[in-house]
């Protein structure tokens, strides 16, 4: 009792004690991490680039109740539709416990705080289209929302699943946890499009764990937030595994993306491909950070990482860094990272051709992200991120017609 009462000293500690007595009772573990460890800041090495510690002062209230807006919903796709953290239509996450991940200062607060998420079985042999969309907004005052996903894909079972955010320009802070797993046999495409407003905090971590002959097919787009960050974590844990891991992060004004990934290769015969794209704007901050780990005994391990980024404006600014760390012997692995401007003569090459130099740069942008956009094979999905990143481009909606 004493420890509850003593928590009630901040926003989240506020928070905190305005759960139901049985929800802090069985969370306060996990608050109690957060006490201990708090947002991160760069002296921490994966937070380098990154500093949260400001959060830490923040007063952010628990997002009000809103309307649910008007949803574009992905045809032939089951919708799940989440207003500030509650699930609109439909059952509530009755998991009270908050067990699962809480390894740091934000996924124990996560777990601490969350009210509401996806908790999805998919099992037999017809696929399904799972549309996952949420929606955070508080009008004028800050405010923060949780959302906690758990996702299964039973053995032999295949399933799409697209993850998408929106939000308005208030200030937010969003934490938002998925934990999958992807059962022997099994195939998932899972797809996340990040387009929050201008003044929002996004701090999202997705865990996967691959079964044996598993398949994840992913593709993330982070366009939105004063600050994104992305921790993708992949575990091949079983032989025959494989996951192809592609994004695009489009930072622009001042704003800041985040891109983390880890790749485990726990076991023998496993493959990965990683492909990002980078397009940074105006005085925006990019970071990606891909690591690929071949666990000892991880033999016949199967690894290609690349990132180029492209920066559109002498302000740019990115850091990528690509990581192998191999503890096994007769693996194939590889990496690398690009990083450059836009080219001159192809420019003129489609001035030439009639085109504006405005939408020629446009144009050579959007050509660029596509390698990692092209790489989805679901033609609806793909037209609606290839819309959404266009509206992000200069001029882009001039190239609509054409590209899309």
């Amino acid at each position: 009792m004493s420890q509850i009462a003593n928590v009630a000293t901040d926003a989240y500690g506020r928070a905190f004690a305005a759960l139901p007595r049985a929800l802090r009772e069985a969370r306060s573990g996990a608050y109690a991490r957060f006490e201990r460890e708090r947002f991160p800041g760069k002296r921490i090495e994966d937070w380098h680039y990154t500093d949260l510690s400001a959060l830490n002062e923040r007063d952010f209230a628990a997002a009000p109740a809103a309307e649910a807006p008007a949803v574009d919903a992905l045809a032939d796709a089951e919708l799940l539709h989440f207003v500030n953290g509650r699930r609109i239509g439909g059952p509530a996450r009755s998991d009270e416990a908050g067990s699962g991940l809480a390894d740091d200062g934000v996924t124990a607060l996560n777990a601490a705080l969350y009210r509401d998420g996806a908790d999805l079985e998919v099992s037999g042999s017809t696929p399904r289209r799972i549309h996952l969309y949420s929606w955070i907004g508080s009008g004028t005052k800050p405010a923060m929302v949780h959302l906690r996903h758990r996702v299964v894909l039973r053995r032999g079972s295949q399933a799409t699943l697209f993850l998408d955010l929106h939000g308005d320009d208030s200030e937010l802070l969003n934490t938002q946890v998925a934990e999958i797993e992807v059962e022997a046999g099994a195939h998932l495409t899972l797809v996340r499009l990040q387009s929050l407003g201008k003044a929002s905090t996004d701090i999202a971590r997705t865990e996967i764990r691959l079964g044996r002959d598993a398949q994840l097919r992913y593709l993330g787009v982070d366009l939105g937030g004063a600050l994104a960050r992305h921790d993708l974590n992949v575990q091949l844990a079983e032989t025959g595994a494989e996951a192809h891991l592609n994004g695009i992060f489009a930072p622009a004004d001042r704003t800041h993306a985040d891109t983390h990934t880890r790749i485990i290769h726990a076991v023998p015969n496993t493959i990965s491909r990683e492909l990002y794209r980078g397009l940074v704007m105006d005085r925006a901050h990019a970071v990606f950070n891909g690591r690929i780990v071949v666990q000892p005994g991880a033999q016949k391990t199967d690894s290609e990482q690349h990132v180029a980024c492209l920066l559109l404006s002498p302000r740019a600014e990115v850091n990528a860094k690509p990581e192998l760390e191999i503890y096994a012997d007769d693996v194939k692995c590889a990496h690398g990272s690009s990083c450059g401007q836009l080219d001159e003569q192809s420019i003129y090459y489609l001035r030439t051709r009639g085109l504006d130099p405005e939408a020629a740069r446009t144009l050579l942008t959007y050509t660029f992200a596509y390698d990692a956009l092209g790489t989805l094979a679901d033609e609806p999905l793909r037209r609606r991120l290839g819309l959404a990143l266009l509206s992000r481009l200069p001029n882009g909606h001039a190239l609509e017609e054409l590209l899309v």
